[in-house]
């Protein structure tokens, strides 16, 4: 069953032109071409002006300004040697370069163009890249106004297990749609996971208990039968489906079940920009990024302003 309402239209790809932003790069030109996306490939300069140890040396505005634009020549070379050989004719790509603050820069970009996605490395090791892939990547799952996908060096070839975790939320409902989408466009196996805690007791069933019955067995039922529920009401095709059942913390079962099945991404629901919270939400989706070494989707809802 293709989801059609689900996928993306334009991709947006932070890089830096390191190792890391390559792996992220050629998982984000697996997307586009599953999808028929376009792709706009973004590097951010520092802004000279703000940076402390710039006006150290004493430099008047215009060669800053000089400065400045050497290195944006610089960049522009870069990325066309980055792109050379990467890029299929069929594939439609944009390129910018930007000065400033990354997590601004790429988040207004990401609003004016219209992207459904961005996509950025994990982590890096310079100085800089760190500045870019790491504080960066995290920013944006907070406050790009569209969804994230942190990737990770792991992730090396098309996906063959994708991760998602569900609360019943709407928000979760939207990532593991997505989720869906992205397994079935890879050929790869959907695995839902469900975390039980104790918003799942059933008030009104465990004052009718019978006498001796387990009220941890009870629980269990029931959250199973939501999360069949559930799976029933995406109207996806479970052929690839297996879905999971735990009883813990959100974050740490999320990252487990992952470990255990090798998911090469986990897909979860973000916070949004409004501020909407659930169980896969906000912290969860922190942690998820903070401990999980599979890449990581934190999908928005395309609706928020």
């Amino acid at each position: 069953m293709v989801l059609k309402l689900f996928g993306f239209r334009k991709i947006l790809v932070a890089t830096d032109f390191s190792s890391h932003s390559k792996i992220a790069f050629a998982r984000a030109v697996e997307l586009a071409i599953g999808f028929q996306s376009e792709i706009s490939v973004v590097h951010c300069l520092p802004d000279l002006a703000f940076i402390p140890s710039a006006s150290e040396f004493g430099l008047p505005y215009n060669d800053y300004v000089t400065v400045q634009e050497d290195f944006r020549r610089e960049a522009t070379l870069s990325m066309k040697n980055f792109l050379e050989g990467n890029v299929p004719q069929e594939l439609a790509v944009h390129t910018s370069v930007l000065v400033g603050d990354p997590q601004i820069e790429l988040s207004l970009l990401a609003e004016q163009w219209g992207a459904d996605l961005v996509v950025a490395g994990r982590s890096g090791h310079s100085a800089w890249e760190q500045f870019l892939l790491g504080s960066t990547t995290r920013g944006l799952v907070y406050h790009s106004p569209t969804s994230v996908l942190a990737v990770s060096d792991q992730w090396i070839s098309k996906a063959a297990n994708v991760l998602a975790g569900t609360d019943f939320s709407d928000a979760s409902r939207k990532a593991v749609l997505e989720g869906a989408a992205i397994a079935e466009k890879q050929g790869a196996t959907l695995h839902l996971l469900h975390v039980i805690d104790s918003k799942d007791t059933p008030e009104k069933s465990v004052a009718g208990m019978a006498h001796g019955e387990s009220i941890r067995n009870l629980i269990k039922e029931k959250a199973l039968s939501r999360l069949e529920a559930f799976v029933q009401s995406l109207g996806i095709d479970t052929t690839r489906l297996r879905i999971h059942l735990s009883w813990g913390t959100p974050w740490r079962d999320m990252c487990q079940t992952a470990e255990t099945f090798h998911a090469d991404l986990v897909v979860i629901g973000n916070v949004g920009r409004r501020g909407v919270k659930g169980l896969f939400l906000g912290n969860t989706a922190d942690r998820v990024l903070s401990h999980c070494k599979s890449s990581v989707l934190a999908v928005k809802d395309r609706t928020e302003g």
